[in-house]
């Protein structure tokens, strides 16, 4: 039985189609149709229901999938150990990182990381959209903010704030909200359509629909938009550190916060052991926050801890 086979047939098992899953690995639809049809061959019986939009698993399929991918998690375990126990820990990882903190810690991270550890290949997928770990193939996610209930495993980096800000330029034209429903009359940078902000202040609550026309998926275009004086954006605040500290933008309603709880996170599946070139790369990430960000927002990090039962993650 070939382990690629298996491997393929986990990728389609979890996406449920095979041209993502040729997609992702260079090769046509038909070939991984061939794959599996190999091992179903060998197997003697029918894996998946494959048609020309979707593929479905079987009743033996499922019975299978759990069986493959405990061997498939067993060998890349055998494979992180031999590593380990080698120079330094080799393979490859793929990360998923917010864009608004690639400049101020996900570039930098990366770039030190992959000095230090040259057996390690390393994909980095930088998008604000949501991914979900499991079924995307990524080992770990760096996220800010509050995080929801998962099932992966968190390390928290650092704590964060999630404040309002805006360049001089804008304030000096438009004025400074000087209450929290003042927020609905002004230009506000809009991430997705996340129009419904929460102000938050002591045990106060005041929610607001922010106005505005500018919209994107991308926190870094935002960040950008609101240093030419587009508006007022609601942003990490570990994110805006340098604007804040040169002056080019400034805490609007700097009593409130816009959420709770927030930290910079590096989130990863919720496994017995880690692979080594993983924990390597959280460690290395996590020292480099310590380092980059010596400042009253971080907080020493946390031992790494489950956050409950949903496995999704930004």
């Amino acid at each position: 039985m070939d382990i690629k086979d298996l491997t393929i047939f986990a990728r389609v098992a979890a996406v449920q189609n095979l041209s993502s899953v040729a997609a992702a690995l260079g090769v046509s639809a038909g070939t991984v149709s061939k794959r599996i049809q190999a091992l179903e061959d060998e197997l003697g019986v029918r894996l998946i229901d494959r048609t020309t939009r979707s593929s479905r698993l079987t009743e033996e399929g499922r019975m299978f999938l759990e069986r493959t991918e405990r061997i498939l998690a067993e060998m890349d375990l055998a494979k992180g150990e031999l590593s380990a126990n080698s120079t330094q820990p080799a393979g490859s990882i793929t990360i998923a990182a917010p864009a608004i903190l690639s400049r101020q810690i996900v570039t930098p991270a990366i770039l030190s990381f992959v000095t230090a550890f040259p057996g390690i290949e390393v994909h980095v997928d930088v998008s604000d959209h949501v991914v979900n770990l499991h079924e995307q193939g990524y080992d770990v996610a760096i996220r800010f903010g509050t995080l929801p209930d998962s099932t992966l495993k968190a390390k928290r980096l650092a704590s964060d704030r999630i404040i309002l800000v805006a360049a001089p330029g804008y304030i000096e034209r438009a004025g400074s909200p000087q209450r929290a429903a003042d927020i609905e009359n002004h230009a506000c940078l809009i991430h997705g359509e996340q129009r419904n902000w929460t102000l938050i202040r002591g045990e106060a609550r005041i929610n607001v629909r922010a106005a505005g026309r500018l919209f994107s998926d991308n926190g870094a275009f935002l960040q950008m938009a609101a240093d030419q004086g587009a508006g007022l954006l609601r942003t990490s605040e570990i994110a805006v550190l340098d604007e804040l500290t040169q002056g080019r933008l400034i805490r609007v309603l700097p009593e409130f916060e816009l959420g709770t709880e927030a930290a910079i996170w590096a989130l990863y599946p919720n496994t017995k052991h880690a692979m080594p070139r993983l924990r390597a790369f959280i460690d290395h990430l996590s020292a480099f926050c310590r380092e980059r960000l010596a400042s009253p927002v971080l907080d020493a990090a946390t031992e790494d801890e489950p956050v409950g039962p949903q496995a999704r993650a930004k």
